[in-house]
């Protein structure tokens, strides 16, 4: 089913700019939102381009935003590899009726070039676009969205949905089941909220949030790698983790998922080679402990074959480890 609500969906290009028509707009109450409170700020895309950031980007979208650091070096890449993995579930809608915007905090460090290469890394396709500016355009964006953090390490890591159209606008986890965030972004369509079920990635869901169960590390699996890594599909954002238990001594293993950039700043070979082959993608720092590592480990040796995706989001298609 088509998303977007009274939205003209015939583009000649992923980024055209959507608009209502009059009879379209009269379906909706007027918008609370506008040009006078977001502004027509301009920003510059990842590719070079410059739009005004309302009239081009927002205006009768529904648009899914958040914020990030290139140079975080811990939660800005995983998040930004969950919303990869949540665009992939979402498939063509993206593009067509919902659009991802990822805006940089650091607009000084992070110009077009810069954000072209990030993208690159986590494969985000038409329908996303990386966005800077001048210090001043982006801290002006950054404010009328309600991000107000003063640092890199206190920044916000939810995601803004909002659908324009109908004046709609709310804040959801990038960090819960993936699953669930795609389908609270469909549901940014009005149509589609009298659905009890719809179909997100080929399954078909009603929504909820699904229980990971107790399985030893798989919860921090579907939660903080399946985003960028397969266990025997091959590369994806990362590398495929089927055999890496043979390809790596566990020890080093353990050491690498507990502390990436320490093992990088020590010159390890084998980090460093990584580091070459993925553009210069670091892991990120996550916290974890060395049982949290063991664990992980544990069940990439006992999901051999399983794809991260299939973890993710098996189980509503009745074809997942909970569906079997």
């Amino acid at each position: 089913m088509s998303i977007g609500a009274g939205l003209a969906l015939a583009f000649c290009d992923p980024f055209s700019i959507s608009s209502l028509s009059p009879r379209e707009e009269s379906r909706f109450p007027q918008r609370m939102w506008s040009a006078d409170y977001f502004t027509n700020t301009p920003v510059v895309t990842h590719d070079g381009k410059e739009f005004r950031f309302y009239e081009d980007l927002i205006k009768g979208k529904i648009v899914v935003v958040n914020f990030i650091y290139t140079s975080c070096r811990d939660v800005c890449s995983l998040a930004t590899a969950r919303l990869a993995q949540v665009r992939e579930m979402l498939g063509d809608r993206v593009g067509r009726d919902i659009f991802f915007y990822s805006i940089t905090l650091d607009p000084a460090l992070d110009g077009p070039e810069v954000l072209k290469k990030y993208a690159a890394n986590f494969h985000t396709g038409p329908g996303w676009l990386f966005l800077t500016g001048t210090p001043e355009n982006i801290s002006t964006i950054r404010q009328k969205l309600g991000e107000r953090s003063k640092s890199l390490g206190d920044h916000r890591n939810d995601v803004l949905l909002g659908n324009d159209a109908t004046g709609e606008w709310g804040r959801d986890s990038i960090f819960a089941d993936a699953e669930h965030l795609a389908h609270n972004i469909v549901r940014m369509d009005r149509r589609e909220r009298d659905t009890p079920t719809m179909k997100v990635a080929g399954a078909i869901t009603g929504g909820a949030p699904r229980s990971l169960g107790h399985v030893p590390g798989r919860a921090l699996f579907v939660k903080a790698c399946a985003a960028c890594h397969k266990i025997g599909d091959g590369k994806h954002i990362g590398p495929d983790l089927a055999g890496v238990t043979a390809r790596r001594p566990r020890d080093w293993l353990v050491r690498f998922i507990v502390s990436p950039g320490k093992m990088i700043g020590e010159g390890d070979p084998t980090a460093l080679a990584l580091l070459a082959e993925y553009r210069g993608l670091r892991m990120p720092e996550l916290g974890l402990t060395e049982k949290d590592a063991e664990d992980v480990i544990t069940y990439i040796e006992t999901n051999a074959g399983k794809t991260g995706d299939q973890d993710v989001i098996g189980a509503a298609a009745g074809n997942g480890p909970e569906g079997k």
